[in-house]
């Protein structure tokens, strides 16, 4: 009997840690989202003529990597801009596992590949455990490079790496040797491919009208499908949402339309990560007759004035608080670049990003259903792929013209 109710009790310890865990993980996806829809706002507002995508899980992981050797005001700074400190995830021995779990995220019939490199100037000495941090929670190995004496080398070497990682998607990230101060190079980069639960029939495929910018009209290649699906009225966007899952059930992609054509600015100003989740838990089952663009998305953005729009400051100056990765806390920020591309099609979508991040040493500075729903994709809309079991954005778009 005794045996028993111990085993009772290390099971019910057991149930304990992993609700515990899993709770994490679900308030790290909703730093995450929050980190992702202020990150988007900012990139819309200042690209109102231009389609917009990006991969808020890259970008958020390559700044872990900056987290787990921040310290001081830079840490709090990166706490805030992520999302975390929001969250109530103010311990870093619990948001690196969190880190780690989104990095190890997997689907049976779905491909996310998420992989991290750092690259150090040999001259450069390196804290041990940053580099056990960056190997047990990023998967991500430390390598001694001469960026000064083997800049093209090494160049062509991130390049190859980019290019595997991203199945080929993105070749590359740099367009030459980095410049002759680097001491750092972090990246990361994120692979998606999702096959359609249902895939559309491409003999249904064809050119329809699409309004650019809610008015001109031009006609694109146009796939349909009626199936049951989640749909959601989003009064506080001006939308309605329709998700369309891919095989394997983790991931799908949620598309918000607003409900008159030139309502997408709406949709950018007024979504809040609360929004999102009141979309993801009112989506319920209808019978809908969805007409969706076929679309290729391909972005490139600086991110460090958006950063600093968002609150990073001391990490790009004199002020840099980096000495959880050296000792001699001589070590700033200078860049934050980040490519992505999307191409949506007949038989699902595959995206990629890759983000970077440039170091260099400091300077001296059941009842009868309702007819189907007409879920016609015919103007501007924004788009999120989404991972349904850790309710995170994995990408984020908006597409204004096509």
């Amino acid at each position: 009997m005794a045996l028993y109710a111990v085993k009772v009790l290390l099971l019910c310890a057991a149930l304990a840690v992993s609700a515990s865990a899993q709770d994490v993980v679900l308030r790290h996806a909703r730093a995450n989202n929050d980190f992702g829809i202020s990150l988007f706002k900012e990139i819309c507002f200042g690209n109102r003529d231009k389609n917009v995508f990006f991969s808020p899980a890259s970008i958020s992981i390559a700044l872990g990597l900056l987290y787990a050797g921040a310290s001081s005001k830079t840490l709090s700074e990166l706490s805030a801009v992520l999302g975390l400190t929001d969250a109530g995830l103010v311990d870093r021995d619990v948001v690196l596992p969190a880190y780690k779990s989104l990095i190890e995220t997997r689907s049976e019939k779905a491909t996310l590949d998420i992989a991290n490199t750092v690259l150090i100037q040999h001259s450069t000495e390196i804290l041990d455990q940053y580099r056990k941090d960056l190997a047990d929670f990023f998967h991500a190995e430390v390598r001694s490079v001469d960026f000064l004496r083997d800049g093209s080398k090494v160049a062509a070497e991130i390049n190859s790496w980019v290019s595997a990682k991203t199945g080929g998607k993105i070749p590359k990230i740099l367009d030459g040797p980095l410049p002759m101060n680097t001491v750092a190079f972090l990246i990361n980069a994120v692979y998606f491919k999702g096959t359609w639960l249902t895939k559309f029939k491409a003999s249904q495929t064809k050119p329809l009208p699409f309004y650019n910018h809610g008015r001109d009209e031009v006609k694109v290649a146009t796939m349909s499908l009626r199936r049951s699906l989640r749909y959601a009225f989003v009064d506080e966007l001006g939308a309605r949402a329709v998700e369309v899952p891919y095989a394997g059930d983790r991931f799908s992609m949620i598309i918000v339309l607003p409900r008159t054509r030139t309502g997408l600015s709406t949709v950018e100003s007024q979504l809040t990560v609360d929004t999102l989740e009141k979309i993801t838990n009112e989506l319920a089952s209808r019978n809908v007759n969805l007409w969706l663009p076929k679309f290729k998305l391909e972005t490139d953005y600086d991110l460090v004035t958006l950063l600093r729009k968002l609150g990073l400051e001391s990490a790009f100056g004199d002020g840099a608080d980096f000495s959880g990765i050296s000792a001699r806390n001589n070590l700033q920020v200078s860049d934050v670049k980040h490519k992505a591309l999307v191409e949506v099609n007949e038989e699902g979508t595959v995206a990629a990003a890759v983000t970077s991040i440039r170091m260099r040493m400091k300077s001296s500075r059941r009842a009868q259903p309702p007819p189907p729903v007409e879920f016609r994709v015919e103007h501007p809309f924004a788009f999120i792929i989404w991972d349904r079991i850790d309710k995170r954005a994995l990408f984020m778009g908006a597409v204004r013209k096509l």
